[in-house]
C-alpha cells in the first residue's frame, strides 16, 4: 500500500523542523492530512515506517469518523509530540548534536564559577586582613591622642592651678609685708 518515494529527501534543518511541527499541530487539531504530509510525518529512519504510516492513515480516519470516542490520553500524546517538535524546531538539527554535550558544558561552567568564587574569597580574605591592620593603627593613634589629650588638659589645669595659686600667695606677702610694716610705726 505504500508507494515508492521518487522524491530526494529533505535535509533535516529548521525548516523541516517547522513543518514537522505544523503538520503535527493540525493533526492533533483534528484536521485530515494528506497522504503527502502523512509521509512527511513517519520517521523514515525506522523499520516500521510502512506500519506506521497505516497506523497514522488508520488514525486519521478513526480521528475524523470517532471524534467523540477520543481519548484524552491521546490529547496528552500529542501535546507531547507538539512540545518536542516546537523544541527541535527551536534549536535546529545542527545545534541538536551541541546539546548533546550539555551536561559537560554546564560541569565546567560549574568549575569555572566556583574557581570564580575561590579567587573572590581569596581577594576578599586579603582586604580584611588589610583593613584589619589598618584598624589597629588607627585605634593605636586614637589611643595617643586621647592621652596627648589628657595631658593637655592636666598641664593646663596644674597651669590654672598654680596661676592662680600664685596671686593669692603674693596677696598673702604683701599683707604679711603691710602688716609689719604697721607694727613698726
Amino acid at each position: 500500500m505504500s508507494k515508492q518515494c521518487t522524491k530526494p529527501k529533505r535535509k533535516r534543518d529548521a525548516e523541516w523542523f517547522k513543518d514537522k511541527v505544523l503538520l503535527v499541530q493540525a493533526q492533533a487539531n483534528g484536521q485530515v492530512l494528506q497522504e503527502e504530509e502523512l509521509e512527511f510525518l513517519e520517521d523514515p529512519g525506522t523499520a516500521e515506517s510502512s506500519s506506521n504510516q497505516t497506523g497514522v492513515i488508520n488514525n486519521a480516519a478513526y480521528q475524523e469518523d470517532n471524534l467523540d470516542a477520543y481519548h484524552s490520553d491521546c490529547d496528552e500524546l500529542n501535546s507531547a509530540k507538539i512540545a518536542l517538535m516546537a523544541n527541535l524546531s527551536y534549536y535546529g538539527s545542527d545545534n541538536l548534536a551541541e546539546n548533546l554535550n550539555l551536561p559537560a558544558l554546564q560541569d565546567d561552567l560549574i568549575l569555572s564559577v566556583i574557581e570564580q568564587l575561590k579567587t573572590q574569597v581569596v581577594n576578599c580574605t586579603k582586604i580584611n586582613q588589610d583593613n584589619k591592620q589598618v584598624n589597629e593603627l588607627l585605634t593605636a593613634k586614637l589611643e595617643r591622642y586621647r592621652n596627648q589629650e589628657r595631658v593637655l588638659k592636666e598641664q593646663k589645669n596644674n597651669n590654672k592651678a598654680s596661676t592662680s595659686y600664685e596671686p593669692s600667695l603674693e596677696i598673702e606677702t604683701l599683707k604679711h609685708t603691710l602688716s609689719e610694716h604697721l607694727k613698726e610705726k
